[in-house]
Order: C-alpha cells, then sequence, then structure tokens
C-alpha cells in the first residue's frame, strides 16, 4: 500500500496506546487500521514498543505522515489575549511571559500557539505548552524503532480537527465536546465553531453532571443556555448504551456521540468510539485541519520543512519532465503516423491514377453506348414507320418527304385523294391524332411523263405511345 496517502497517529495515553492509520481516496477519508492497547499501572509506554513496531512494520508510512498525540496531563493549554503589537515577534513574547502561564522555568519549557482571532483591540490565541524533557522522552522512544513524527500533539486537537471535519454540531449555539477517561474527564468549548477553552478534571464517584455543569459555567457558558447547548461525549468511560443516563441534570438535555460518517469503514464496521481524540490525530496529514499545535522543536519543525521544500520542488519537477516526456511522446508518435501516411499515399498514387484513368475510359464507353442504342433505337423506328405506311398507303400515293422526332412524325407527298389518306393512317395500330398539318393542295404530277393531276398533302401523326 502507498506511504504517500497514508497518514499514522499515535495517541500515547497514560494507560493506553491508540493507533489510527488513515488513508485518504477520492471517496473520501478511509480507517485502514485501528488498534488500542490498554495496561495496568505497573505497566509503562516502553513495554508497548514491540506492538507498536510489529503495527507499523505492516505499512509503508511516509516519514512526514506520523503524527503523536502526548497524555494530557503532561500539557498545560492556556487561552490568551494579547494586543495586536505582540504579533510582530509573537513568539518571543510568549516565551519571555511562559513563566506567568506555567510552573515552570523559560528554559524548560517547549511550546507551540496558534492565533484563533484578531480584531481592532487584539489577538485571542491558544498556547499549548509542555516540559522538553517531556518531549524528549516519547520522542527517544519512537526513535528506538525508528519513527520521526512530524508533529507533537494532544488527542484533544485531533478530536477538535475529527469534530470540525465532519461540520458537527449547531455553530449558532454553544457546543461541548467531553470526553470521559476513567475517572478523568476532558471538556473544550466551541462558540459559533471557534475553540474557546478547555479544561481537564476529575470526575467525582457521584453527581457527575453537577460538576460537569460547574466546569461549564467556568468556561463561560451561562446556565440560561446550557439547555441550548450541545455536548458530544466520547472516550472508553462514553462506551454505555445510554452516556445521558448517569449526567444527572436536568440541562444536560443534548447528549449524544460526536459524528463519525465522514470516515469511511470496511462493510459491517463502524469507527470506535473509545478514543475518538486518537482517530482525528492523524487528519493534518491528508487534509487541511483547523488545528496545528505541535510542539516539536523549532529547528526541528524546519528541518522537517527544509526537507520539504526540496522534495516538493523534485515532485514538481519530475511531473513537469514527465509531462514533458509525455508529450514529445506523443508528437513523435503522431509524426512516425504521417510520415507513414504520406509514403503509403506515394505509394498507391500510381494506382489510383490509374483506377481514375479506367473510371474515366469506362464513363466514356458508356456514354457511347447509350449513344449507339439511341440511334439505334431512332433507326429502327423510322424503318417500322416506312414499313406500315408501305402497307396500309394505296400505290398511288407518293411521299417525298418524312421526318420523326421523338413520337411526332411529319409526312408530305402527293396523293389521288388526300381526304382518304387520314382514315387509312387513323385505323394503324402504329399512329394516333392523325391530322393535316397545311391545307391540300392540287399540282400536276409530272414523274415519268405522267400528266395527272394530283393533291399535295402535309400530315402530322403521333406513335401510340405502348409502342415506344
Amino acid at each position: 500500500m502507498a506511504g504517500n496517502n497514508l497518514s499514522l497517529g499515535i495517541d500515547l495515553g497514560k494507560n493506553h496506546l491508540v493507533l489510527c492509520l488513515l488513508q485518504k481516496t477520492w471517496r473520501g477519508i478511509r480507517l485502514v487500521d485501528y488498534q488500542v492497547k490498554t495496561w495496568a499501572e505497573d505497566f509503562s509506554v516502553e513495554d508497548q514498543l514491540p506492538f507498536l513496531s510489529n503495527f507499523v512494520a505492516q505499512y509503508a508510512v511516509a516519514k512526514d505522515k506520523v503524527f503523536l498525540a502526548i497524555p494530557r496531563g503532561k500539557t498545560v493549554i492556556r487561552f490568551l489575549r494579547l494586543p495586536l503589537a505582540a504579533q510582530e515577534n509573537l513568539r518571543q513574547v510568549l516565551e519571555y511571559e511562559a513563566p506567568k502561564y506555567v510552573p515552570w522555568e523559560v528554559e524548560e519549557i517547549c511550546f507551540d500557539y496558534q492565533i484563533l482571532h484578531r480584531d481592532g483591540q487584539g489577538l485571542s490565541l491558544v498556547v499549548l505548552f509542555s516540559k522538553k524533557r517531556e518531549v524528549a522522552h516519547y520522542l527517544a522512544l519512537l526513535e528506538k524503532i525508528g519513527l520521526k513524527p512530524h508533529a507533537i500533539q494532544i488527542s484533544s486537537v485531533g478530536a477538535l480537527n475529527l469534530f470540525l471535519y465532519h461540520a458537527g454540531g449547531n455553530y449558532k449555539n454553544n457546543t461541548v465536546l467531553l470526553d470521559l477517561q476513567g475517572s478523568m474527564a476532558e471538556i473544550n468549548f466551541l462558540k459559533e465553531g471557534q475553540w474557546q477553552e478547555n479544561f481537564l478534571f476529575t470526575l467525582p464517584a457521584e453527581k457527575k453532571g453537577e460538576k460537569i455543569i460547574q466546569i461549564c459555567q467556568m468556561g463561560g457558558v451561562p446556565e440560561t443556555e446550557l439547555g441550548q447547548t450541545e455536548f458530544y461525549v466520547y472516550g472508553t468511560g462514553a462506551e454505555t448504551k445510554s452516556v445521558s443516563s448517569w449526567l444527572d441534570h436536568p440541562s444536560l438535555k443534548y447528549v449524544t456521540p460526536p459524528p463519525r460518517h465522514k470516515i469511511k469503514t470496511r462493510r459491517g464496521e463502524s469507527l470506535p468510539p473509545g478514543n475518538y481524540g486518537g482517530v482525528g490525530v492523524p487528519l493534518p496529514g491528508l487534509i487541511k485541519t483547523n488545528y496545528k499545535l505541535n510542539l516539536l522543536a523549532e529547528e526541528k519543525k524546519k528541518k522537517t520543512r527544509q526537507m520539504g521544500k526540496p522534495l516538493f520542488i523534485s515532485l514538481v519537477f519530475l511531473t513537469i519532465l514527465l509531462t514533458l516526456s509525455w508529450i514529445w511522446g506523443s508528437y513523435r508518435k503522431i509524426q512516425d503516423e504521417l510520415q507513414f501516411l504520406r509514403a503509403e499515399v506515394n505509394r498507391k498514387k500510381p494506382e489510383v491514377t490509374a483506377v481514375e484513368n479506367l473510371k474515366k475510359e469506362r464513363e466514356k464507353i458508356v456514354k457511347d453506348i447509350a449513344e449507339f442504342e439511341k440511334l439505334s433505337s431512332l433507326e429502327a423506328r423510322k424503318i417500322d414507320i416506312l414499313k406500315e405506311l408501305t402497307q396500309i398507303l394505296p400505290p398511288t400515293v407518293w411521299i417525298w418527304n418524312l421526318k420523326a422526332a421523338g413520337r411526332e412524325i411529319e409526312i408530305s407527298g402527293f396523293a389521288d385523294s388526300a381526304s382518304d389518306l387520314i382514315p387509312l393512317l387513323d385505323r394503324s395500330p402504329l399512329f394516333e391524332k392523325v391530322e393535316f398539318l397545311a391545307p391540300v393542295t392540287k399540282e400536276r404530277d409530272r414523274r415519268l411523263g405522267s400528266d395527272k393531276e394530283k393533291e399535295r398533302f402535309k400530315i402530322r401523326l403521333y406513335l401510340e405511345k405502348k409502342r415506344l
């Protein structure tokens, strides 16, 4: 499985280890694998390294896609309000002011911050503090099995990122994310989708609801708004059929598990509810998340960024090179095909010319045949006409001119009685529409010494259509 679209989250709690491997696909974020290891008080994290090593060995996860969450009890969270002037050298200001917010010396502290809101009066930001030796301890543990995390955070940040990725909660109301881990509880407050406050506290054996309401009021949720506040409960202590059954307070009306539908799982499986924050720890390796607190030392962050920049440039260069190679290859292929087609055209050209010449010769022959058939047909009709006239006209009739054009026939000549010719011709099955074209005149027939008077005629008639 390719490592460039995988992201591994390692959530180290006080008594548990949550391993979550997510993958980014075209359908969204998919849960590839998820395992949880718990231990008693007399065990340590070091004892769980073989379990972690075996899990990691199954997958090829990129080095910049490993995210570590350390126990919340090893950190301190502060929500601060600073003047705008502090933004120019904000890290130096926070480093100088750190002893005001945590009970440690400056040289002991590592921290990271994120600006939540900026307005005309100042900056609102969240700062995550821890001791350098604590962070170094966890880094040394992971280095034993060859892991160097890209970022160090806490599972609360993972839970917030996962919750906001699902766009859960009504941003118009107050929203509370409640993490229950045994006797410990952690609350994150959101207002209109913005992180407002965080509390880590111990739950009493009884009246847990009252304690939670008290913490909510400390976090700035008025008692009048508790009825509209939405509570999303998760963690190992929330794995009951009805979480609200023991949150014994009438104001806690909207108590549900957080949304989990956007993380795809295999058919028949569901997202584990016990360690909701651990599932959100690897999200920054796959998507743009709302919160990116990182307790790694600044020089290690810079080293990671410095390694990432050349890699990014190399990938861009490789992409451009591959694209140009593909374009050049396509161009050469098209040119080769074009050259082959041209050669084929030149090779076939004499054959095409010969075929075209044959085609022209054929057309000429067909035309000549048609003309010949036309002439033959016309001559055949004239012979039939002459034959018919010879048979039906009296011997005393002399025809000196005959014209035939299509169906129309015109005859001129002399007869003893021209008027007798019309009925003779009309009775012929070969002719129709017999008529004189000019008045009949009398003339002397002077052929061979004859001096007999004859009638000169000019008759038009038509061939029967069925004779054509």
